[in-house]
Order: C-alpha cells, then sequence, then structure tokens
C-alpha cells in the first residue's frame, strides 16, 4: 500500500477531503498571520540603526485583525482557529448584508480608495 493524500473535490477528492483541505488553508493563514505580527516589529527594529537609544527587546508588536462577520459566528460557520481568531475584529458585528450594503456604498463614495471592490 501506499499513503492517502487528501485531495481537493476537483482533483478527485471527497468532500470529508476538501473540508479538511480547506479548513487547514484558513488554520495556516491565522498561523501566518500571528508569525508576522511577532516578526515584523523585529524586522523593523533591526533595520533601524544601531546607535538607537532604545532597548533591545523593545521591538512593538502588531495585533492580528479578523475577518469573520457576525453572521459567520451566529451559523457557526467557521473553522476554529482560523480568521476569526484574532486580536481584533473590526467587521465582527456586522451582518453580511449591511457589510455588503457598507461596501457598495463606500465604492461608490470613496471610488478612489476601493479599486479593488470595483474588480
Amino acid at each position: 500500500g501506499g499513503f492517502l493524500i487528501p485531495k481537493f473535490t476537483s482533483q478527485g477528492g471527497t468532500m470529508t477531503e476538501d473540508l479538511a483541505l480547506q479548513n487547514i488553508q484558513a488554520r495556516i493563514r491565522m498561523v501566518f498571520s500571528y508569525l508576522l505580527a511577532q516578526l515584523l516589529p523585529w524586522v523593523r527594529r533591526s533595520q533601524q540603526s544601531s546607535n538607537s537609544a532604545s532597548a533591545p527587546n523593545s521591538f512593538g508588536f502588531l495585533l492580528v485583525l479578523g475577518s469573520a462577520n457576525v453572521d459567520e459566528g451566529l451559523r457557526g460557520y467557521l473553522t476554529k482557529y482560523d480568521c476569526s481568531s484574532a486580536d481584533l475584529n473590526p467587521i465582527g458585528g456586522i451582518s453580511k448584508v449591511d457589510l455588503k450594503r457598507m461596501l457598495l456604498w463606500a465604492s461608490t463614495k470613496y471610488p478612489e480608495y476601493c479599486a479593488i471592490l470595483q474588480e
């Protein structure tokens, strides 16, 4: 026998395999977000002049922003330890419908700041 390798449904896998792979992708994004939040201040500090008077371990910190809306939380439509796991979730109390309306309003009111919404 060989190894069992899960596949996405688009590659001939089952729904169980597909869901497991989607969940691991979401969890990896969360881990990567926290990794960057912890290391980016350190990178910035190391790029500064070594003559700086601040303490060597005072790199500061960054917060990880979540992107889960209230509907996902109420319905339980989320993966544990994914984009719902964050330090702050600015859209966590906004419904998906209201969020879409707000984005539509912003794209017409401030089109110069919303080019990505037009795509």
